[in-house]
């Protein structure tokens, strides 16, 4: 469009056809059509030249208009134009359904091109969508994204995994960091931006990110909820976090792009050792190759203009390291405890029921209600710890919560001395800690029996094996159970009972004693 405004205005100087295909480089018919087009909107040699975007507007409308020119088969759709304006309304209708369509109601054998133009023409049906670009200053935005890039070799177990590309893009300069992983959970969604931040020596004022459960736990135009792990990140590199607005890629589409282009230039026809090796490559790609070439949209080496004018407007790493939390939303169970990380930690009655946000950080968990710090324990570092606080059972209300040690010694006792005996053994170490297994194990013996359940018990004492599962699997193979002697319900005959011998056929023999 600049091009014809340019040839319009050399015209409304005064220059010929002749001078202007000369100058531009246009043919004359292609002159003369546009000059044509600039009178219909009304440019005259003799008045002044109208403003260069008003002119371009009215050009444009008048080509668009002229594109429709009225012919035969353009005159018989018109007869539908009724019927046409329902079906263009309806959802996921495209110009090739309607013109499917058009055919199967009238049996026209109207071209697919001629009902292109004339939804064009009449309905603005099928014209690209106007859109703005929008360009940000030096420093002020990154965009990050996820991308399916098919599988590598993990080097832990050298087995293939299905691998996804990180990108962030700083929409300046368009200079990027590219990382391979093989999951997009939490923990590798923060290790990417810090690593993408140490690889830019620098943070962006706004990152523009995906709507992903790592970084998005609700997505809202207006007042998205941040992931809290990626809410503590954004505070401790000071950056402000942007979601785009669901399902629209294009709010982030200086990322979007560069995907195929991982694909294209750094995967395609390339084979890698494994993930490791690929993330070496990918450095060196964004630093010397698709950093130095020219992009399309700046004309600029990304990687150039990242040195010269970006890296400098980029707020400075934080002088500590972060540290990377794990948080978990639990449930505080009738015995005082959440689950955390695979172990468990206390928590005092009055939270018994209710939902709890655990932090885990390098040496304490802290447990949070409704934002507020409730308790604070000592990390765990090995599975299957108990962290518990003997202040958070208060005695007197512990019987109205569950079945007491004490109830459940008694009970073992009326099942049998082993029963009883195991019983004390599991709740010796620690009585609120195990009582849920000693309620499991009397219900155990409720079901099968003190006759099944004794030599279990006292097998279990022999070994000190304590477990449920080993108790329960006992029980209902029945390995213990005793075995009733063979019965022999027919007589037998004389020939049989010529083979029998007494007990002390089978015994030692005895030695006599000669005085």
């Amino acid at each position: 469009m600049n091009e014809i405004v340019e040839m319009v205005f050399q015209w409304h100087q005064g220059a010929s056809l002749k001078q202007i295909r000369r100058s531009l480089g246009f043919q004359r018919n292609t002159v003369r059509k546009y000059v044509r087009l600039a009178q219909r909107v009304g440019v005259m040699r003799w008045e002044p030249f109208p403003d260069r975007s008003e002119l371009a507007t009215k050009l444009k409308s008048a080509q668009d208009k002229g594109m429709v020119r009225d012919t035969p088969k353009r005159a018989l759709i018109a007869l539908h134009r009724e019927w046409i304006g329902s079906v263009i309304q309806k959802p996921h209708m495209t110009a090739k359904q309607v013109w499917r369509l058009f055919q199967e109601q009238t049996g026209m054998g109207v071209g697919y091109c001629t009902m292109k133009r004339y939804l064009r023409g009449e309905f603005k049906f099928g014209s690209p969508p106007t859109t703005v670009r929008m360009e940000v200053v030096s420093g002020s935005q990154a965009q990050v994204d996820f991308g399916h890039m098919g599988t590598m070799i993990d080097p832990a177990t050298g087995k293939l995994r299905r691998v996804w590309a990180f990108v962030m893009t700083l929409s300046y300069s368009r200079h990027r960091f590219v990382r391979f992983v093989f999951g997009q959970d939490g923990p590798t969604w923060i290790d990417c931006h810090i690593r993408a931040f140490e690889f830019f020596q620098g943070v962006p004022a706004t990152v523009v990110l995906d709507n992903l459960k790592s970084g998005v736990i609700k997505p809202d135009i207006y007042d998205p909820l941040l992931n809290r792990a990626y809410g503590e990140l954004e505070r401790h590199y000071g950056f402000v976090a942007d979601p785009a607005k669901v399902r629209e890629a294009k709010h982030k589409g200086k990322v979007e792009r560069n995907m195929p282009v991982v694909r294209q230039q750094l995967l395609a026809g390339r084979t890698f050792r494994n993930v490791d090796e690929a993330n070496e490559r990918a450095l060196r790609w964004c630093h010397e190759e698709i950093g130095m070439e020219i992009h399309g949209t700046t004309q600029r080496r990304p990687f150039e203009v990242f040195q010269k004018e970006e890296a400098a407007c980029l707020k400075p790493l934080p002088a500590e390291a972060f540290e990377r939390p794990l948080w978990k939303q639990c449930t505080v169970h009738p015995d005082h405890h959440i689950v955390f990380d695979r172990s468990y930690y206390s928590l005092p009655t009055r939270f018994i029921g209710q939902e709890v946000w655990a932090r885990g950080g390098r040496q304490l968990v802290r447990i949070f209600l409704n934002e507020e710090l409730i308790k604070t324990h000592e990390r765990a570092l090995v599975p299957g710890t108990w962290r518990t606080d003997e202040s958070d059972y208060p005695p007197e209300k512990l019987a109205y919560l569950m079945a007491a040690p004490t109830y459940c010694r008694s009970r073992a006792a009326q099942i049998g001395p082993q029963t009883e005996a195991l019983i004390r053994q599991i709740l010796g170490d620690h009585a609120m800690r195990n009582l849920r297994k000693a309620q499991a194990i009397l219900r155990l013996a409720d079901k099968h029996g003190p006759a099944a359940m004794e030599p279990v018990a006292q097998r279990a004492l022999v070994f000190g094996n304590f477990r449920y599962r080993s108790l329960k699997t006992m029980l209902e193979k029945g390995w213990l159970q005793p075995q009733e002697p063979p019965q022999f319900p027919l007589p037998l005959s004389p020939l049989g009972e010529s083979f029998l011998r007494p007990p002390q056929y089978f015994g030692a023999p005895q030695e006599e004693v000669i005085s």
